[in-house]
């Protein structure tokens, strides 16, 4: 279904009509409750956004508040997965909007956890609250060069967005802010090369032979913005790989480096067997991968093998690949971390560090790292990277606890939790922050409630000390000795479970004496 619908999104001129007309077929996945607030129509925004969300595989229902102009949230539902602020400033006439709207969302985040998505019309807000988003349909006409309003509308829709605006904002709904809001980003490009990266088959036609067309400069420009603001790229190809080193060092005109790409797999083999050597270098969920191939057969045998897997089929045009992947759904990032800038060179980093492993005792090889442990407790300038952790990690997860933003700074505030933060670096790369730990006071016990750490800190010998050491600091913030660990399988995160099985099975079940002692000599470890 996803060529299927690639192809209509993105190949051809959409209407109103095919819009209203297409009929959503995403079944038996989640159902996410969203809930709208406005002072003016949003129905047909809804009405023409079910092509995009079945291509971001997100099935939405949405409940509607009246018609308010005071915003007072009386019918909050907070079972809700997010809300949505659909408001036109012009209502307010001489009044601050923003001031206004401003004081009633301080006041709905007092009791709402979950995302909120504001989404003016008329004035352009700038305020900053955590929890919060905000999409400025300004932005429409200034990026996009569109009629935003259209007053004949009004009565007819009940509201001033213009019919061109309506289905862009559509199509931005549905293709960036619901999936970055509700779902986890997207972590890797996989790419093939021939007839994708460029024209041509570097094979039959040469290093100088393959053409770098406008279209393939402009694809590349999008990829290596994509990379420099955190996701990983790699490449899977069928040719041989000394032959695409000399390509990349060689074609002095090609936008991308070969330094460009975390991982690259050139080799005659299947390409199933490429996507999972990719998947388990970087240490990722197949579900986090996107797999950008020309040739449909190959993607086909790929989707066979990992169906959770993410495709696009890389067409003749490569502007309208590029284009795809410019709205591809799990690819908006709402910010850029500093550890997004960080990533790709821990990556690479690993790699050393693992040749390292198969060189030295497990003790020689810690030493020799160099390595710096950092731990935090109740960090605020943390909760943006807590929550990010919490919602995209996978592999080393406790508890599946998926904290927004606001509950992560709600738990700050309460003196029964504890969030620790921890960072990691040596000698080859700052890693920067890569774990969170947080326990909850209960009576004369802690229970860890959650404990999550980043994929590209796992493996070095030292997950333990991250881990236990954690909870030694929240133990030693409440000046108690039992600890409980909250705990739950699940289909990827087997990885804590063996964790847990091997250090903390006896506090499953009930709370239990709790010591631990960190390593001497072996690691530089603060506490602050």
């Amino acid at each position: 279904m996803s060529f299927e619908l690639q192809n209509i999104i993105f190949n051809s001129d959409l209407t109103r009509r095919t819009l209203l007309d297409y009929k959503s077929k995403i079944r038996n996945t989640k159902k996410y409750k969203i809930q709208v607030f406005r002072n003016h129509s949003f129905e047909l925004i809804e009405h023409t956004i079910s092509m995009y969300l079945d291509y971001a595989e997100i099935n939405v229902e949405f409940n509607y508040s009246g018609y308010d102009d005071s915003f007072s949230f009386l019918e909050l539902d907070l079972s809700s997965d997010m809300i949505i602020v659909w408001v036109d400033t012009d209502r307010y006439k001489n009044r601050n909007a923003e001031e206004i709207l401003l004081d009633r969302i301080k006041q709905l985040k007092l009791k709402y956890l979950r995302p909120v998505l504001v989404i003016p019309l008329g004035m352009k807000f700038t305020f900053e609250l955590v929890g919060v988003t905000i999409f400025n349909l300004n932005e429409i006409q200034e990026n996009y060069g569109i009629e935003l309003i259209d007053e004949r509308t009004l009565k007819a829709t009940g509201t001033r967005l213009s019919n061109s605006a309506m289905l862009l904002v559509s199509r931005i709904l549905g293709l960036k802010y619901l999936p970055a809001l509700l779902k986890p980003l997207l972590k890797c490009i996989v790419l093939d090369l021939d007839n994708t990266l460029y024209k041509g088959v570097l094979g039959e036609d040469g290093i100088q032979g393959i053409k770098l067309t406008d279209e393939h400069k402009y694809l590349q420009k999008k990829l290596k913005e994509l990379s420099e603001s955190g996701f990983f790229l790699s490449i899977a190809s069928k040719n041989e790989m000394d032959d695409v080193k000399k390509l990349f060092y060689e074609r002095k005109d090609f936008i991308l480096d070969f330094d460009d790409f975390a991982y690259v797999c050139a080799s005659w083999e299947a390409k199933t067997d490429m996507i999972a050597k990719t998947a388990a270098f970087l240490n990722i969920g197949i579900d986090s991968l996107l797999f950008v191939d020309d040739n449909i057969g190959e993607l086909s045998s790929v989707k066979m093998a990992f169906p959770n897997i993410h495709q696009i089929l890389a067409l003749n045009n490569a502007m309208i690949t590029a284009k795809v992947l410019n709205e591809y759904p799990g690819l908006f990032k709402l910010n850029i971390s500093s550890e997004d800038l960080k990533r790709k060179d821990d990556v690479k980093a690993n790699k050393l560090r693992k040749d390292l492993q198969h060189q030295m005792s497990k003790e020689e090889y810690i030493k020799s790292l160099e390595l710096k442990l950092d731990f935090y407790c109740n960090k605020r300038e943390h909760l943006q990277r807590v929550s990010e952790l919490a919602n995209k990690t996978n592999q080393f997860i406790f508890n599946y606890k998926r904290y927004s933003l606001a509950e992560v700074e709600k738990y700050i505030e309460e003196k029964e939790y504890t969030i620790v933060t921890i960072s990691l670096a040596d000698k080859l790369s700052d890693s920067g922050l890569i774990g969170v730990c947080i326990g909850h006071l209960i009576n004369e016990y802690v229970e860890i409630e959650e404990c999550f750490i980043s994929c590209r800190a796992l493996g070095r010998g030292i997950d333990d000390v991250i881990v236990l050491g954690a909870i030694k600091i929240i133990l030693d913030n409440y000046n108690v000795d039992l600890v409980r660990v909250a705990f739950k399988r699940g289909e990827r995160n087997k990885p804590a479970e063996k964790f847990v099985i091997q250090y903390l099975q006896k506090y499953l079940e009930q709370p239990e004496w709790f010591k631990y002692i960190f390593p001497d000599n072996l690691i530089n470890v603060s506490i602050n």
